[in-house]
């Protein structure tokens, strides 16, 4: 257990170390200048999370090899002379850790340290891993790639009089790929909009959806209603079930399909179906009442009385609607046969009246 709680905070702060490597400046630069100062060269670095960080006018001078490479032991000082500049050494990574190979050229005497890459190009923020190095470090250091390391080798060993510039915070406005803190901040951004923009539309088409249902049932309502009753007052219609023309007086019922029938012929419709519904267009009329609940009297003939009743099967209605439109028919027919003869009889039974007799 005593070992495991070093173990645990030694996690907890190389985790924290790599949350300040991502609000840490984004990259520097490390300048090569050569004839005599006539020409330079900028190469991308990554500067380190430990040590002294670079001041806004950068460290100047002379590059050299670090030997052994890797510095994961005691390295050779600088050479003497060069004027006034100081010397910055180049490492090689692996092998050890950067904390150490920073120690090791600051004990060496050296005024900077560059660390580079092995087969990449990638940069990458170099952390401490032990406390107690990182406390004696004094030094900035950064890390560069192969491809620059080999360059700068390159520009030393041609040019002797070149020296390098590590300067900090290049460039000034990095690009937002470039730092993961901003691309994720901007991921999330795009994913809150969207979810803000879904919200909203979801929310409108919920309320439309509701006005929508409460519109249906409203209309529905009105379809449900009971069926009007009114007082006949024109002379061309006709009843669909009796066919005789309305009169004046008579008691109708007007369903909610715009229909409209006897009272007298309509109730004992609605009283023999188990679903009351129009008798010419089906449609359903379940909250129609009887025409007892009626206030305005009925001018049919008597004989219709009889249809009023609740328990009539429908076949028995429907037949004695069919025989009373016959017998309406029949009436119809004598009557004016009945006249024609009528008429004829008068004219032959007349006298006929001759001049008067004169005396």
């Amino acid at each position: 257990m005593g070992r495991q709680q070093p173990a645990v905070a030694l996690g907890a702060v190389r985790i924290s170390l790599m949350l300040l490597g991502l609000l840490a400046p984004s990259q520097a630069v490390v300048r090569a200048v050569l004839d005599g100062n006539s020409s330079m060269m900028d190469f991308a670095d990554m500067p380190a999370l430990f040590g002294a960080p670079l001041a806004p006018g950068g460290v100047r001078g002379y590059l050299m090899e670090a030997k052994p490479a890797n510095a994961c032991h005691p390295i050779q000082g600088p050479r003497p002379g060069n004027g006034s500049l100081g010397a910055i050494v180049l490492i090689r990574r692996y092998d050890c850790t950067f904390d150490l190979k920073v120690l090791h050229a600051q004990r060496a005497g050296f005024e900077a340290a560059i660390v580079h890459n092995v087969r990449s190009d990638d940069l990458v923020r170099m952390a401490h891993v032990y406390e107690d190095l990182r406390q004696q470090i004094a030094i900035p250091s950064v890390f560069v790639g192969e491809a620059a390391s080999q360059d700068l080798r390159v520009i030393t060993r041609c040019d002797k009089a070149a020296h390098v510039v590590l300067l900090p915070d290049y460039p000034p406005h990095p690009d937002l790929d470039c730092h993961p803190v901003l691309a994720v901040s901007w991921v999330l951004g795009r994913a809150l909009a969207l979810l803000t923009s879904a919200v909203f539309v979801l929310q409108h088409l919920w309320r439309w959806l509701w006005s929508w249902r409460a519109s249906r049932q409203a209309v529905k309502a009105q379809a449900t209603q009971r069926a009007q009753v009114r007082t006949f007052t024109r002379c061309n219609d006709l009843c669909a079930i009796c066919l005789d023309e309305y009169e004046e007086g008579d008691r109708l019922k007007v369903l909610p399909c715009s229909h409209t029938y006897h009272c007298k012929c309509i109730d004992p419709w609605f009283s023999q179906v188990v679903r009351r519904s129009c008798p010419m267009c089906k449609q359903s009329v379940a909250g129609t009442e009887d025409s007892s609940d009626s206030t305005v009297d009925s001018h049919g003939d008597e004989e219709d009385s009889s249809l009023s009743g609740r328990h009539m099967p429908t076949w028995l209605v429907q037949a004695r609607l069919r025989s009373r439109r016959l017998a309406l028919l029949t009436r119809a027919t004598s009557r004016r046969h009945c006249s024609a003869t009528s008429v004829g009889e008068a004219d032959a039974s007349a006298p006929l009246e001759g001049p008067p007799e004169r005396h």
